[in-house]
């Protein structure tokens, strides 16, 4: 009897880990709170600010997010950093994902707390 719950609680530990990668891509998360939390707040806060077809347009628009950030030379830094540029169609992706008309609201749920700024 003991392994059948010991057996159900690792499947439903498993399952709800599955579930939460499938929600965050912690690369892009991690990467948005290193390079862009001291200005734009969490990245869930980040990515609420505007909708999905403007993230596509800024960061498939080349030069505009450095004209966007023309004058402040820590976020000017930021987006010549090696992850920034390796990772931008992750950061993309999560933006997009997390826009503000994407239907989806994250709350703190034991990995990220979210949406306070």
């Amino acid at each position: 009897m003991r392994k059948k719950y010991t057996v159900a609680i690792l499947v439903v530990s498993i399952n709800a880990q599955i579930y939460a990668m499938e929600n965050y891509d912690t690369v892009a998360f991690r990467t948005i709170t290193k390079l862009c939390k001291s200005c734009h707040g969490t990245p869930f806060y980040m990515a609420k600010q505007i909708d999905d077809d403007d993230w596509d347009f800024y960061f498939n628009t080349p030069g505009k997010l450095e004209k966007l950030h023309k004058g402040k030379t820590k976020a000017l830094a930021s987006l010549k950093d090696h992850r920034f540029i390796h990772r931008k169609k992750r950061l993309l992706k999560f933006f997009i994902k997390n826009s503000k008309f994407a239907g989806s609201v994250h709350g703190c749920d034991a990995n990220f707390c979210g949406t306070h700024h």
